[in-house]
Order: structure tokens, then sequence, then C-alpha cells
């Protein structure tokens, strides 16, 4: 069954507007199957690389491939594969200068490809497809980010769930492909999927070694046991024996396989002891799940601060989901000044920010306020709103320094 994509109507616009658009995600996102749609709905013809004869005939000559493809408006799909057709692809695009010529799909960061010689700045713009949210699995096309500055959020009508049930769908995670399925066939999928990312993809970024292929799968189960929280590059080239160097080049090129981000943090210019470090997050929490070996059940029963930083986590995706279709373009950051912290500050284009502090518990305490004040006096006229996301069922207030924040129930996130 098809899943209607929420980002979807923002490709057709950008395809009105541009001669390329490219659609970047992690591989088995789904960026086939939307591409196809597209192809059907608009009449474009579809190529893909996993075709091996496509593939040949595109590397072997891809001056004449790309005149031949650039006759009506085409679908490349897994264009990393072939990066030699970038060069003629730019000459193509120049020359007929028309919108909507070129739809690319990469499961690379075509920018960070070391491979790509040729840039197609000015000429192309991306958006990203991350795996499904729930409000897509659950068929609403309506956006969280809008709603947390809008201040809707704290109307919004869910459909409440069990705790069990949400970290249950949580540990799943939004890759289409484990969607419905047992327990079993989802972790012999995901250790599938890390095998191919680590044998098959990580060349296409960089030439690597062997040995540099354990190595970084190593790193990758290291960084799910710490996801949300602050990365430390000598505590990690410590445990691995390597330079804290190399460790920034393997997450750069984790970063750029769509499984992992590196959230920066948000300075207000008026905290003394604001911290500059970047916290990581997993682009998938059943990716992490899978790494870090734990199910609904052991995170509840004694995995409590893994269960907290995978909630963390959790909420991070979807708002990295939600925020490739909001109305305004908004960044995701966190904020630590001292020991006041927050986990997650979104920021608009006009400055304007909301945070978010995440709780896994279904209980409220006034100290978990600790962070938003601090950073509601630090940004001062740029706060809009505070919110802490927690494990309970119903939307509270909840005030503390003559500021009001509220409390909403993560389950929101389920649509």
């Amino acid at each position: 069954m098809y899943i209607k994509r929420n980002i979807t109507p923002m490709v057709y616009e950008l395809l009105e507007d541009f001669r390329v658009v490219a659609i970047n995600g992690p591989r088995q996102s789904g960026k086939t199957t939307l591409s196809k749609e597209i192809a059907k709905e608009l009449g474009m013809n579809y190529y893909t690389f996993d075709n091996e004869a496509t593939k040949l005939t595109a590397q072997n000559n891809p001056k004449p491939f790309i005149e031949q493809l650039s006759k009506r408006p085409s679908v490349i799909d897994e264009i990393q594969m072939v990066p030699e057709i970038i060069s003629a692809l730019k000459i193509s695009v120049d020359e007929k200068n028309q919108s909507g010529m070129f739809l690319l799909t990469g499961s690379a960061d075509l920018f960070k490809m070391s491979s790509i010689r040729e840039s197609l700045a000015g000429r192309m713009v991306s958006i990203s497809l991350f795996p499904l949210s729930y409000f897509e699995l659950n068929g609403s096309s309506k956006n969280v980010i809008d709603m947390l500055f809008s201040g809707e959020i704290k109307s919004f009508n869910f459909k409440k769930m069990s705790y069990e049930e949400m970290i249950e769908q949580i540990t799943t995670g939004g890759f289409p492909s484990v969607q419905g399925k047992s327990a079993r066939s989802q972790e012999s999928w995901f250790e599938s999927y890390i095998e191919a990312r680590i044998e098959k993809d990580l060349s296409l970024v960089k030439k690597i070694s062997q040995e540099n292929k354990s190595e970084i799968n190593k790193l990758l189960r290291i960084l799910a046991s710490t996801t949300s929280n602050l990365l430390k590059y000598s505590s990690l080239a410590k445990h691995l024996n390597i330079k804290d160097m190399t460790v920034k080049s393997d997450i750069e090129i984790l970063e750029a396989l769509f499984l992992v981000k590196r959230v920066t943090p948000y300075f207000t210019n008026r905290g003394k002891r604001e911290i500059k470090a970047p916290k990581i997050q997993f682009i998938d929490t059943g990716l992490v799940a899978h790494l870090v070996d734990v199910d609904a059940e052991t995170l509840i029963l004694k995995e409590r601060e893994m269960l907290r930083n995978l909630v963390e986590n959790f909420i991070y995706t979807e708002f990295l989901k939600h925020s490739t279709y909001a109305k305004k373009s908004t960044k995701i950051y966190h904020y630590r000044d001292g020991d006041y912290e927050v986990d997650l500050v979104l920021e608009q284009k006009n400055s304007k920010i909301v945070a978010i502090e995440v709780k896994s518990s279904a209980t409220i305490k006034t100290e978990y306020t600790r962070g938003l004040v601090r950073l509601a006096k630090n940004a001062k006229e740029n706060f809009l709103a505070g919110y802490i996301f927690y494990g309970g069922d119903e939307v509270l207030p909840i005030s503390k320094d003559g500021y009001t924040f509220w409390c909403i129930p993560f389950g929101v996130l389920f649509g």
C-alpha cells in the first residue's frame, strides 16, 4: 500500500521553479516509491542505477546518456552510484534552461561526496526524505512544528496510546520495510541494512579500506549507545584507539549516508558558559534500538537512561521529518549553559525560538523548567514558547519565575 509522503506537494512546487530537484535521504526511506509516483503523475521517464545495464551505459557514455534523457523530463534514481554523469547533467541543464528537467534521488549527500567534482549549485535544489513519520503512517498531513510555533499544539486532538505501545513504536522506527513485521524479521532487516550501508555505501562517499569499515561499524554501535548525548571526540578516539580527527571524519561519513546527525548548539550571546559541543542523534530510533539490542520491555523495566535518550532521539527525528514541509524553514539545535540545558531548540528565520525539554516519565516536576527558564532569560524577545514533552496523556501548564510553559504528551507525535 502506498503511503502518501508529506513532502510531495513541495517536490511538485520545486519542479516548477528549478531545473533539477534532488530528493536525498537514507536508503529504504521511500525515495524510489515517491519518485515513481511523481514520474507517473507528471509523465516523466524513470531510470534507476540499481539497474546494472542502465548504470553501465551511463558510466561508459555519460554525455550521450544525458542527451537522450534530456529530451523529456526524467527521474534518475540513486544518482550517487554514477557520479560520472554530473558534468554532462550540468551542461545539459545549462543549454536547455527549463524547469523540471530532472528529478534525482540520492542515498548519499550529493554535496558531501568527494567523487562528485562538478557542483550543481544554482541549478539544483535538494529536499530530504527521511523514514516515515507517524503522522504519515496515520494519514495526517498536519505539521507539528507549525503547531508548536502557533500554539495550536496545546489543543491538538490526538489518539491516546498506552505507554508500552508508544515505546514499542519508538523501537520499531519509521523505515517502511519494517512496518508490520515480527520482531525477528525486524532484527534481520536491520542487521542486513547496517551491513549493506557499511560494505556497499561507504565507498560512495570516500575511498576506504576493510579495516576502516570495521572501525566505522564499531563507531556506529558506540554512537548508538550514547545517542542524545554530547559528542566527546577524544573519548571516542581513545576507545577506538584512533585519532580525534579520524573520529570526526568517520562521523562525517555516517552523516553523509544519512545514518546520524550532529545537532549543533544554540547560542544566545548572553549565556556565560554556553557549550559549543554538538549532540549526536540517529535518523531512526528503530536502528538505534537494534544497535544497542533493546526492546520496549527491556527499556521500560531496566534501561531507564537508554529509554530517556531514545525518547529524545524519537522526538528529534519526528521534528526533523516535519521540518522538511513546515511553513517556514526551521533549524534544530540543543542548548546548554553550564549545568542548565534544553534538549531541543527550534529556530525559524525571524530568529524566534521554541524550546523543548524531553522527559520519558509520565510525571512532571517544577525542576524540569530550569533550563527553559535560563534559555528564556538569555534569549529574551526571541523566546516564543517552551514545552516539556513527557510520557503522560494530558496537556498541562506549568509556571516558574513568571514564565508559563506547557507539558505536552509525546503521544501527540503519533498523530
